[in-house]
C-alpha cells in the first residue's frame, strides 16, 4: 500500500533552504530477517528531514518493485531499494536512462551492490548514509537484454541461486550449505566464446560477469572490477581439485582471487559465449534460466546511485 509517513516540515524563513529532495523507499516485506517490519520507524528517526520528504512502499509480490518505480519514478528524486541485491536489480532496472537516482538500504543475503558502494548493512547507518550521498552515474550491465548491475553468471554460481530459489528459508546459512551441496554433484561445463580473434573451447566450472566486485559478503570475485568505467570483468574459472575449495575461499576474502591459476579475467563491453548443455543462468544473485547462448554488452553511464561520501 502506497502512503505517506512524512510531511513538509515549516521551514525556517530567518535561513536559507536548499530545495528537499523527495524520496520514495520500496520496501521487500521478506527481506531482511525481520529488520523490514522496524524500518519505518528506522526512516522516521534516522532520516534527515532538512534535506527529504518521503513516502514508503511495500512491495506486495515478487516483480512489484519495477511496477512501483516505474509509475512513480517521475514523481521523485530518489527511489530507494530496501532489500537485498534482487530487489536492487528490480529498482534499477527501471530508473536505467531516467534522472531519478536510486538509493539502496540492504537488507538481503549477500548485499554485494551495497558493499560495493561501501553502505552499511546496519539499516540505521545506512539511512544516515543516505543523508550524505551524492549522485554517481554506473553502467549497467545486459545479459540477453536482461539488466544487470552487480555480478551475473552462469554455471556453478547460476546452480547455487536456482537451489537456493527452491528453499523455504532464506540467509547466510542457507546460502552456504546449497553451496556445499550442490559442489559435490556439479560437473563443469563446456563453454565456446572468442577472444582477439580466436576460438576458445575449454570446460568451465563457472563464468562470471562482474560489473562490481562481488557477490556479496564480501565474497570478492573480481578484485579490479569498476562499475562506472564501461567495461564488465569477465571472471573464467576453470575446473579445480576439490581440496582447493578452502582456498578458493580464503582468495576470494582477501582479494585476491585472480592470482589463482585456475582463474582468468578478460575486460571487455561485450562478450559473447555458447554452452550446448544449457547452463544456469543468474542475474545479480537471482536464477535466471538454463540457456545455450549469452550474450553479454555495457551500457555506460545509465543509472544514477546515491553513493556514500567517504
Amino acid at each position: 500500500m502506497f502512503s505517506t509517513l512524512d510531511s513538509n516540515f515549516a521551514e525556517n524563513s530567518l535561513k536559507p533552504m536548499h530545495k528537499k529532495k523527495s524520496c520514495l523507499f520500496i520496501i521487500n516485506p521478506i527481506s531482511g530477517l525481520g529488520k523490514q517490519k522496524i524500518m519505518p520507524e528506522l526512516i522516521d528517526k534516522f532520516l534527515d528531514k532538512q534535506k527529504y520528504t518521503f513516502e514508503i512502499s511495500f512491495t506486495e509480490y515478487a516483480g512489484h518493485a519495477p511496477k512501483i518505480t516505474a509509475q512513480h519514478k517521475d514523481e521523485f528524486d530518489v527511489v530507494v531499494a530496501v532489500g537485498g541485491d534482487g530487489t536492487v536489480n528490480e529498482v534499477a532496472t527501471a530508473l536505467v536512462d531516467t534522472e531519478t537516482c536510486m538509493g539502496v538500504i540492504p537488507l538481503g543475503s549477500g548485499n554485494g551492490f551495497a558493499r560495493y558502494l561501501d553502505i552499511s548493512t546496519q539499516a540505521a547507518r545506512a539511512i544516515q548514509q543516505l543523508n550524505d550521498s551524492y549522485a554517481q552515474k554506473f553502467d549497467t550491465g545486459l545479459l540477453n537484454d536482461k539488466p544487470f548491475f552487480n555480478v551475473s553468471g552462469v554455471g556453478f554460481d547460476g546452480q547455487i541461486s536456482k537451489t537456493f530459489a527452491e528453499q523455504l528459508k532464506r540467509g547466510y546459512m542457507t546460502y552456504a550449505r546449497c553451496v556445499v551441496e550442490e559442489f559435490q554433484t556439479y560437473t563443469p561445463k563446456k563453454f565456446r566464446y572468442e577472444v582477439e580473434g580466436k576460438t576458445i573451447e575449454e570446460d568451465y566450472f563457472l563464468i562470471a560477469f562482474a560489473n562490481t566486485t562481488q557477490y556479496g559478503n564480501n565474497a570478492i570475485i573480481a578484485p579490479h572490477a569498476t562499475a562506472n568505467d564501461g567495461l564488465l570483468d569477465i571472471v573464467l574459472i576453470s575446473p579445480f581439485p576439490p581440496i582447493h575449495l578452502p582456498t578458493f575461499t580464503m582468495m576470494a576474502l582477501f582479494k585476491s582471487l585472480h592470482r589463482s591459476p585456475y582463474v582468468k579475467i578478460i575486460r571487455a563491453d561485450k562478450f559473447s559465449l555458447e554452452n550446448e548443455e544449457q547452463a544456469p543462468i543468474h542475474i545479480d544473485g537471482e536464477y535466471l534460466c538454463d540457456d545455450r547462448w549469452i550474450n553479454i554488452r555495457t551500457k555506460p553511464g545509465s543509472l544514477k546511485v546515491m553513493t556514500p561520501i567517504k
